[in-house]
């Protein structure tokens, strides 16, 4: 397998993640194109991803693009039912809380990231508290259902991480950011959730090495 990644995006972390803790880390030959050099731009990405974005797995005559149906094609790959099951109702469940991380948790959670901690260093100028609090009001419709799935669990499923964790969570690090905005001192269980997932070894070693860094 070959994955084109970054050290420093939340989607390529949670791949990553996922290969370090199904023991899958050293069977991969890892890429990393220089973004800022537009090396995500070469022939080469073009003719595995049409997108020309990372993470991208190559698998044999398969090219696999988007962060989560590729962490559970690596899931399926390794028999990893515990981490991912398999069965209708688990299935359900980890797919059901993938597609609201995308659509709505992480999106709004995205928004207050770009311009709080990303995009003065993309040179996007000054942040926007208009749009902040626009995406603040979205963030916590939605981090209530997230603290309220938390109460009483260790996981968003339950005692056990799975991969729904490492899609959920995938934001963590920046939005544990100071100056990030994001409000998490009201929500105890989440705040709580996100340092268990940074004392998990396969997330710590995909950690990135400063926060401005993960931000890119």
């Amino acid at each position: 397998m070959k994955l084109y990644t970054s050290k420093f995006s939340p989607n390529c972390r949670r791949v990553e993640a996922v290969l370090h803790h199904l023991g899958l880390y050293e069977e991969v030959d890892i890429r990393r194109p220089n973004m800022m050099e537009g090396e995500h731009r070469s022939d080469e990405m073009r003719a595995v991803n049409p997108n020309m974005k990372v993470p991208t797995l190559v698998a044999g005559d398969m090219n696999l693009w988007e962060a989560n149906p590729t962490m559970i094609y690596l899931c399926d790959r390794a028999g990893a039912e515990e981490f991912c099951p398999s069965d209708l109702k688990g299935r359900f469940e980890i797919l059901r809380w993938m597609s609201w991380e995308v659509q709505h948790y992480n999106r709004a959670l995205g928004d207050i990231l770009w311009e709080t901690v990303a995009k003065g260093l993309f040179g996007g100028g000054d942040p926007d508290q208009n749009k902040i609090d626009a995406a603040l009001e979205e963030y916590r419709r939605f981090a209530a259902v997230l603290e309220d799935q938390l109460a009483g669990r260790d996981f968003v499923l339950g005692d056990k991480v799975t991969v729904a964790d490492f899609a959920v969570g995938a934001y963590s690090a920046l939005a544990m950011f100071p100056g990030s905005q994001v409000p998490l001192d009201d929500y105890p269980a989440i705040k709580a959730w996100y340092l268990r997932l940074e004392s998990l070894p396969s997330w710590a070693k995909t950690a990135p090495e400063s926060m401005a860094e993960a931000a890119q």
